[in-house]
């Protein structure tokens, strides 16, 4: 699908699992391998782009009945979750954008974007969906503190006006 607004298109289905970041960056190398819906460049999106398909009229708790759900436009396919208060929920998606707790310190985190709920270990929504946060790219890093959301799904992105093709030449 492709968003004429920023020129970037987008792919209809998310990953339809979890996985850390370092699993996120090979499954992208995956899909581009298998030539993913007739392109091999796709690529994580960064924390802006991911942000701009965020529909804030959309929400899981949303007050409007037909707007229930995960905060996208329902075009897209969304896969579902069960959250840490054991409620359906929406996924969080990885962003190539990483970040440092502290400066100097090794970039040991990424962004990503909450498409339902933004809760915290305990099930409390705090932020709402579209909210982005960052957490550590893989499980017990030196810079982990506990309660780490390693787990996150991939919704893959490309620059549009690419012109990369199945077999990597011109004119896709």
């Amino acid at each position: 699908m492709t968003d004429r607004a920023t020129g970037l298109m987008w792919t209809k289905n998310d990953s339809g699992y979890c996985m850390n970041w370092e699993e996120a960056l090979e499954y992208v190398q995956k899909m581009n391998e298998q030539n993913y819906l007739g392109y091999s460049d796709w690529r994580l999106p960064n924390v802006k782009e991911l942000q701009s398909i965020v529909d804030y009229t959309r929400a899981p708790d949303a007050s409007d009945p037909s707007h229930q759900g995960p905060a996208i436009d329902p075009i897209f396919n969304v896969t579902p979750i069960i959250n840490e208060a054991g409620e359906l929920d929406y996924p969080y998606y990885w962003t190539s954008t990483s970040a440092r707790m502290h400066s100097g310190e090794p970039m040991y985190y990424a962004w990503y974007v909450a498409f339902g709920r933004a809760v915290n270990n305990e099930g409390l929504d705090f932020h709402g969906a579209g909210a982005v946060r960052f957490d550590t790219k893989v499980e017990n890093r030196p810079a982990g503190e506990g309660g780490e959301r390693i787990c996150t799904f991939v919704r893959l992105v490309r620059d549009a006006n690419s012109t990369q093709s199945v077999t990597g030449g011109n004119g896709g």
